[in-house]
């Protein structure tokens, strides 16, 4: 979604100390989470309780998100103003900005919001493990909820190894942006469809200046979430949870990579992302027109929209190998996890909300006075497919490249967060040189695997899997 920040990386000791106190928790429905300070926001409710009659007044229930934009914060209140319309025996209230370490808090003092909007699909898994989730899994039985109307990793992201703990409200995905403009002045007149054409088209679009350092960079070398390790068809674990940090496929991804900053000096590709990218304001060098090509999410598209809105630029699929075409259209998906805290109050009402978003209510927030702070992935099939629904052709795009057959999610098993984080600190190091690829990724396999094997022992003996 829009505004959202992606990484959340650093809060993973804290998490993981939390997590083991809602494993100690009592599993019991409590009272929902205190809604009523500043940070809360109250959507209509369809009834009343000082109406004259006998009936009972509204259940009041909040739910968390953990985005805190004024846009955003808008945008599904209006969506839960509709739910509570249609449902008078509850008012549903909004909590924005509730991370996951305070999600955990609340979760571990027994007065959790009653559903949770978590900031990225890697921590499904790992909640799922340590017990601070429930399991979805009996009122999708019980309710009949057809899965077969969401694309398929938008759900096998919100899982355990395929066991639902969440559903999706709208998701990530990512694409190659290119930069139409600097590539009409190079003469290239289409995007490269494989890598060999990639690394031709960025030498056309590399400029440098007088002292020998890049003004003007064809490609920014950084695949965000892992899509690397998928170029030659890498997995990063099996469909038994068994961590393949070290797979020769993504080995080979990830060296392409290495290969590729050693290519274009890793010194000047550094010095030049400091003097031109700016963190902490969001200024990204493509959208000031000095980067050809980017990978990125759809969720980038609003700050084009903000930062450079006369930039020419479209959207095209990751390329691939060319003597590997069958790994073409490759990408992986992530994004809204709505979830069931341990001790929620009133489960079956959350359930009722999480059903009615992932449909009727993903369906309202493809409306534009939603989706323009929305700004994602849905994951119902028959939104993906309908590109007249999509506010332009490159939304369209990402919607419809979501629901291919080479969209690999991360992988959902326990620890997932820590293990992105781990990948994505020693392909770093690779980059700069200070291991080898093998390292790295033997590095990672070292770290990650007892960690995740012996959580997935554990919750497959309490989950009786």
């Amino acid at each position: 979604m829009k505004h959202r920040f992606k990484a959340l990386l650093g809060a993973g000791l804290l998490i993981s100390g939390l997590l083991s106190a809602c494993g100690n928790s009592q599993n019991a429905a409590t009272k929902p989470a205190d809604a009523t300070g500043a940070n809360a926001t109250t959507a209509q409710s369809g009834g009343s309780a000082a109406n004259g009659t006998n009936k009972a007044a509204p259940k009041q229930l909040t739910m968390s998100m953990a985005w805190s934009s004024a846009e955003l914060t808008k945008a599904m209140t209006g969506i839960l103003n509709e739910y509570n319309k249609t449902h008078p025996d509850v008012v549903w209230t909004l909590a924005p900005g509730m991370q996951e370490d305070k999600l955990l808090a609340q979760i571990a003092a027994g007065n959790p919001p009653s559903v949770s909007m978590l900031n990225t699909t890697n921590y499904v898994p790992t909640f799922a493990a340590k017990g601070a989730i429930l399991s979805l899994e009996p009122y999708i039985q019980k309710s009949g909820l057809d899965l077969n109307q969401f694309t398929p990793a938008s759900l096998y992201s919100n899982s355990i190894l395929g066991h639902q703990y969440a559903l999706p409200y709208f998701e990530d995905t990512y694409g190659l942006y290119y930069n139409k403009t600097l590539f009409a002045k190079a003469g290239i007149d289409h995007p490269p469809a494989t890598l060999e054409e990639l690394v031709a088209d960025a030498k056309k679009l590399t400029i440098e200046g007088p002292d020998g350092q890049y003004t003007q960079l064809g490609f920014l070398p950084a695949f965000t979430k892992e899509n690397e390790g998928y170029l030659w068809g890498g997995r990063f674990a099996t469909k038994d949870g068994v961590v393949t940090a070290n797979d020769p496929n993504v080995v080979k991804g990830v060296s392409w990579l290495v290969d590729y900053w050693k290519q274009f000096n890793p010194d000047k590709i550094a010095r030049f992302q400091s003097s031109n990218q700016n963190a902490a304001s969001g200024v990204n060098p493509f959208t000031t027109g000095k980067v050809g090509m980017i990978v990125s999410g759809e969720w980038f598209m609003p700050s084009i929209q903000q930062q450079a809105p006369n930039l020419d630029f479209d959207v095209a699929p990751i390329p691939h190998p060319a003597d590997a075409p069958q790994f073409g259209n490759m990408g992986s998906v992530g994004g809204n996890p709505m979830v069931i805290p341990k001790g929620a109050a009133e489960p079956d009402q959350a359930w009722e909300l999480i059903k009615w978003l992932s449909t009727e209510g993903e369906k309202l927030g493809v409306k534009p006075e939603y989706f323009s702070a929305i700004m994602a992935v849905p994951a119902l099939k028959e939104l993906v497919n309908d590109s007249k629904l999509a506010p332009n052709p490159q939304m369209a795009f990402f919607w419809k490249y979501s629901g291919g057959d080479n969209i690999i999610p991360f992988p959902p098993i326990p620890e997932s967060a820590t293990y992105a984080k781990q990948l994505s600190t020693n392909i770093q190091l690779a980059e700069t040189g200070k291991m080898t690829v093998q390292q790295a990724l033997d590095d990672v396999q070292k770290q990650i695997a007892p960690l995740v094997d012996s959580e997935l022992k554990t919750w497959k003996a309490s989950a009786g899997k």
